[in-house]
């Protein structure tokens, strides 16, 4: 028998969660279908529906471990939220695979999600630019291990899909412009001049690459593009203004209140509850302001729209290249051609934007610039980023620094990430040492 204060403690954490949940769920005015009042069985019924044939792989590991695990993981993931009106099931599950891309942590959720996406009448190549996005939002080494899973699953069904480029066609700074007014309004004069006396560039990157590029992609809709951006920067945290925007912009590309309630409901599953109230506070904000003025069409903005892309894709290319080769010490073509059949545009991206447009920046060494991403790294810590951990050691190896320099840059981030994180990316950084023979 558990001693009393335990069990004080315990009912007064289950109160709190019960509170919580209540509080949560109270915000949202939709309920779940009146004719499925068991929500173990409404849990299954959904989950079916998402997961296929093996809709129940994902809940028999839990099974095994606690029983109640998986019953609550039905009753309250499936039967409670997912389950819920307001939102239809495709754009559920393309912010569950935007959200689990961007966590970068999180696999086996990731896969069966992307099935899942197959299973609810997604296209394979929404699911190639679901993931893809979450390189604006959480950096390539997310969007480049979603992609290798979504290749994984692609392979399992025998998908016949034949991957072509999506880029768009014209002036990236323009359509970069055009995106941003046909979703932010206004904000675009904001956006393209905040940094202006500090850092121009990075202005100008958010809008030819993020938004000119990026965001015209073929072969998912700006509405989608909107949800996926949304449930991303809920699950990464401390996003408020960007949360702010993404609801102002959702609502600008024709999705409704009740569903972007609906998606935030949904990241209580995947973000937890103080991330999610975070952007419910921020989500809420917009309501109310916009409620009492309207979404106001955007102004013209002369000065941005005579402006032009900085120079060729082709130049970005090239000078990407000769970046890569040197840190790689191999052809940089094969990172081009690492994701010709699913993702053809994703090696080009990371030669033209990370080693064209950052990499071969001045101001920063080659070396500096690899002891700084491995520190970044570190510090990032996903499942996603160990492999290019163990690339940038590499790199950092092959333009000059040395194995001090390297474990430096490592260590550094105690203060700031603490010791697990940093132990991990020792081990990973011992692998290409013992590898390397230095």
């Amino acid at each position: 028998m558990q001693p009393s204060s335990q069990r004080v403690r315990r009912s007064l954490l289950t109160s709190a969660m019960a509170t919580l949940s209540t509080v949560m769920l109270g915000l949202f005015t939709q309920k779940a279908p009146a004719q499925a009042n068991n929500r173990y069985d409404r849990g299954i019924e959904t989950l079916k529906r998402v997961g296929g044939k093996d809709y129940d792989r994902a809940i028999r590991p839990l099974e095994a471990f606690s029983p109640a695990l998986a019953k609550m993981l039905v009753e309250h993931g499936f039967g409670d939220v997912v389950s819920r009106p307001g939102l239809d099931l495709k754009q559920r599950e393309i912010v569950i695979v935007a959200a689990l891309t961007a966590i970068g942590s999180v696999r086996p959720a990731l896969k069966f999600h992307i099935h899942g996406m197959l299973n609810v009448g997604c296209t394979p190549q929404e699911v190639v630019e679901t993931v893809l996005h979450a390189v604006v939002y959480a950096g390539f080494p997310a969007a480049q291990d979603g992609m290798t899973i979504a290749r994984e699953v692609f392979k399992e069904r025998n998908v016949e899909y034949k991957p072509v480029s999506s880029r768009p066609e014209g002036d990236r700074y323009q359509l970069g412009i055009q995106n941003l007014q046909q979703t932010e309004g206004d904000r675009v004069k904001t956006i393209a001049t905040r940094f202006a006396a500090i850092a121009p560039d990075l202005s100008r990157l958010i809008i030819e690459f993020a938004r000119g590029e990026i965001w015209n992609r073929r072969g998912l809709s700006l509405k989608s593009r909107e949800f996926a951006t949304l449930a991303m920067v809920t699950v990464l945290g401390n996003q408020p203004h960007s949360i702010q925007a993404h609801v102002e912009g959702a609502l600008r590309s024709g999705a409704t209140e009740t569903e972007i309630k609906e998606l935030i409901l949904q990241m209580t599953v995947y973000a937890g509850y103080p991330k999610t109230l975070t952007a419910v506070a921020a989500a809420q904000s917009v309501f109310t302001n916009l409620k009492q003025r309207g979404i106001p069409p955007a102004s013209p903005q002369p000065e941005l729209e005579s402006r032009r892309q900085a120079e060729s894709n082709e130049a970005r290319y090239r000078r990407g290249l000769e970046a890569l080769n040197q840190i790689s010490k191999a052809s940089g073509e094969a990172v081009v051609k690492s994701f010709e059949d699913i993702a053809p545009d994703l090696g080009r991206y990371i030669v033209e934007f990370s080693y064209g447009d950052v990499f071969s920046r001045p101001n920063l060494d080659l070396k500096t610039r690899e002891l700084a991403t491995v520190s970044a790294l570190t510090g990032l810590n996903t499942t996603a980023s160990e492999l290019p951990l163990k690339v940038h050691v590499n790199g950092a190896l092959n333009v000059g620094a040395d194995r001090p320099e390297i474990i430096e840059a490592i260590m550094h981030m105690i203060p700031y990430v603490g010791f697990v994180k940093v132990q991990q990316a020792m081990a990973l950084a011992e692998e290409v040492f013992k590898e390397r023979n230095v």
